[in-house]
């Protein structure tokens, strides 16, 4: 039929198989979109399927707007008729035009974040409890939890733990006064469309005969309400086709549930299977690496990418000395790459775990002048936190700073209100001060309330607090001062979400790099850091006319690609996470997201991994990560980047040791296995926090340490310290070698 006439095989199989369940396992690259826009066109052309009576759900409004763009040229206006949209869209069609039957008020609003948390203040402060003992960011995001485990405020508090009970309670409020402002969240929009199908079968059925043919595309990242909804609308006519990869299901941490596309033809016994495994992105050696690391996952549906296209260059795998080295040698290579005419800037896509990691790649990009974009985030200097404590240090070099003072007088909050800012300014303009100045003279102040005075002078006192503490700490020491005086940690650690978890990872990052800016410059001055900073900030951004290096996390980078891909950090507690170790099914996700990044590379992949990384103020040793020695030798080429005297032959380089492998293209560095030094011993000989080494306190001087537990953000060492042993933990401790 001319119109699958484009598709490969399997593609066509899945296109044209019309009838019953049909779970299509897509590969990286292997055309899904193009499945799915082929296999509507062909119900509508071929089948005669009247377009209304086919539903496809999609999760970005950008995905569901090209594949209506892509039918229409294949169908014409027909495609018009389409129920194409995102889960939430759909869901809040459903639920205006559905309204009536299902005793809503058809204007209801839509609540997003910031609308949640402000209806969480307000549940708050009617139960009198200081948002500093239960962060709001906290309580929205445990609701949100509970809501996509459909369970409601009654089931919720049913099934609460001792430390649960209090959100039940605020759970319940927080639902009442959604209601009270006919409003529903955004989770609400999914979990209320399958409450109401089950409580109103005959609206139900309605959706049921009207959809002859559902079709899902990203399945592996559907999440309970969205599995049941799927089940629900296809229990009728049976003919349900979802589209995904399993090995590329990655947000678990949002509510995603692998489970859902693992277990589809446990759903439906009767389903047909179809597996897109012909890449059309990637080169041969860049898929061979990426399939023998995701084959070793165990929950996993299992296939096999290949290629037609050319074998290509071997995957560039890089030991840097230092994630400055690492940063450097990124820059370096796509700079080459762009000046030999083989790539130009806009090719070049830089991935990695965390969005604190970009610092150095942003620092060093600057530095080269190239221009560079980040997606799915903002510069590391930009975000909120950097820009908070470095507002904090700018009061400190100039009290006259007013834009600084009002950025961070309520961060964290303080119960310092508009109104009694407001009042603050007013006084300090009549006077021709400073806001510094005037909150020396706060008894002065007209109508400024008991309370609201109160809190002004605490602040006050810790300004002056830090400003002494400026004329004796040194620049890494006085950051931590601020990061712990301020209560900015406190603040994070209490939300306790995984937002605020990034969040505290950029402020170690900030820390580390004061360390880091101190010991390449031990003559500056806090006024000269940040200068510097306020220089590499200001600088002019480019726009993404598509000669621009992209930054990005390897969430970020999902469905993406590029000729040139750096895959940056690769090591143990960092990519996998120091969260995931000791858990297999975190492992799992982990590497899942490691063949994300891979699969992203069409010509052009670089693995990078540091042996010595700033974390927590020091610069500690790493070892690289386990994805590494899963990928086969005759497909790499080992690269190093190490400063001059550094001992190579005393590292484990990556990927770690493996036995004699025939020679391939590129240098490569064969191990002993039985020779070569394993993790432990590596940690004892260049680990300065190894059992046995001596380190200096910032307050209890030199000391030895005597044991260590734990890894990463939760090590903790015991270190005698003359006759006195003290356990700390080394995130904040300002260790260094003694």
């Amino acid at each position: 039929m001319p119109i699958l006439d484009a598709l490969n095989p399997a593609q066509r199989r899945a296109a044209e198989t019309a009838g019953g369940p049909l779970l299509i396992l897509a590969g990286a690259g292997s055309g899904k979109t193009r499945v799915l826009t082929h296999r509507i066109a062909f119900l509508i052309k071929e089948v005669g399927v009247p377009p209304w009576r086919i539903l496809a759900a999609t999760f970005t409004n950008k995905a569901a707007g090209e594949m209506r763009e892509r039918i229409e040229q294949l169908v014409g206006p027909a495609a018009t008729e389409l129920w194409i949209g995102t889960f939430h869209s759909i869901c809040a069609r459903i639920l205006r035009r559905q309204a009536e039957g299902f005793g809503l008020d058809p204007n209801f609003s839509i609540y997003d974040e910031d609308d949640r948390r402000a209806t969480i203040r307000r549940v708050l402060n009617a139960h009198q409890i200081d948002e500093r003992e239960l962060a709001p960011r906290a309580v929205v995001s445990q609701i949100s939890r509970a809501k996509n485990a459909m369970l409601d405020p009654l089931e919720f508090a049913r099934q609460a733990n001792e430390h649960q009970r209090q959100i039940a309670e605020l759970y319940a409020d927080y639902e009442r006064e959604l209601r009270r402002n006919q409003a529903l969240d955004f989770d609400d929009l999914l979990i209320e469309v399958v409450r109401q199908f089950d409580r109103h079968p005959d609206i139900l059925q309605t959706y049921q005969e009207r959809f002859e043919h559902l079709l899902v595309d990203e399945y592996q990242d559907t999440n309970r309400p969205q599995y049941l909804l799927c089940r629900q609308l296809a229990a009728h006519h049976r003919n349900i086709c979802v589209v995904g990869d399993d090995d590329q299901s990655i947000y678990q941490f949002r509510g995603a549930d692998i489970r859902n596309i693992l277990d589809f033809e446990r759903d439906y016994p009767d389903a047909r299977l179809v597996r897109l495994e012909q890449n059309y992105r990637s080169t041969g050696r860049i898929l061979a690496a990426a399939n023998a690391v995701i084959s070793h996952n165990q929950g996993r549906k299992g296939k096999e990418l290949w290629t037609n296209g050319p074998e290509g260059d071997s995957v560039a795998v890089v030991e840097c000395d230092s994630d400055r080295r690492e940063a450097r040698h990124v820059v370096d290579a796509i700079r080459r790459y762009d000046r030999l005419g083989r790539y130009g800037l806009g090719d070049a896509a830089v991935l990695y775990r965390t969005n604190a990691q970009s610092r150095p790649f942003e620092e060093e990009l600057q530095r080269a002048g190239l221009p560079y974009v980040i997606v799915g985030g903002i510069r590391f200097y930009d975000r909120r936190e950097i820009r908070d404590v470095l507002s904090y240090l700018r009061l400190l070099v100039n009290p006259a700073d007013d834009i600084a003072l009002r950025r961070i007088i309520n961060t964290p909050r303080r119960g310092i209100g508009d109104t009694s800012l407001d009042r603050l300014q007013a006084f300090a303009q009549a006077k021709g001060w400073s806001l510094s100045t005037a909150l020396g003279h706060l008894d002065d102040v007209p109508n400024l309330s008991g309370r609201a005075q109160k809190s002004l002078a605490a602040f006050a006192d810790l300004i002056d607090e830090l400003m002494a503490a400026s004329e004796a700490l040194s620049l890494p020491e006085l950051g931590f001062a601020v990061v712990e005086k301020s209560g900015y940690r406190a603040m994070l650690a209490a939300e306790n979400t995984p937002e605020a978890e990034a969040r505290l990872q950029n402020l170690d990052q900030l820390l580390a790099e004061m360390t880091e800016y101190a010991d390449a410059n031990p003559d500056a001055t806090l006024a000269t850091y940040l200068e510097e900073k306020s220089l590499l900030t200001s600088a002019d951004e480019s726009d993404n006319d598509g000669n621009a290096i992209t930054l990005m996390t390897l969430h970020s980078a999902k469905g993406l690609e590029f000729p040139l891909v750096f895959v940056c950090g690769l090591e143990e507690n960092l990519f996998p996470t120091a969260r995931a170790v000791g858990d297999p099914q975190a492992i799992e996700e982990e590497r899942r997201l490691c063949y994300v990044g891979m699969t992203r590379a069409q010509e052009q992949l670089s693995l990078t991994y540091a042996l010595r990384r700033y974390a927590y103020g020091s610069l500690l040793a790493t070892e690289p990560s386990r994805f590494l020695s899963e990928i086969p030798a005759e497909l790499t080429t080992q690269n190093y980047e190490l400063d001059r005297g550094f001992a190579r032959s005393r590292q484990r380089v990556g990927p770690p040791p493996r036995k004699k492998a025939p020679a391939s293209q590129g240098v490569h560095y064969e191990w002993d296995s039985e020779q070569s030094p394993g993790f432990d011993e590596f940690v004892a000989q260049d680990d300065f926090l190894a059992v046995g080494q001596w380190v200096r306190h910032p307050q209890w001087g030199r000391g030895q340490i005597v044991s260590r537990e734990g890894h990463g953000e939760k090590m903790k060492l015991s270190i005698r310290f003359g006759t006195r042993t003290k356990r700390i933990a080394v995130a904040y401790a300002q260790l260094e070698p003694a």
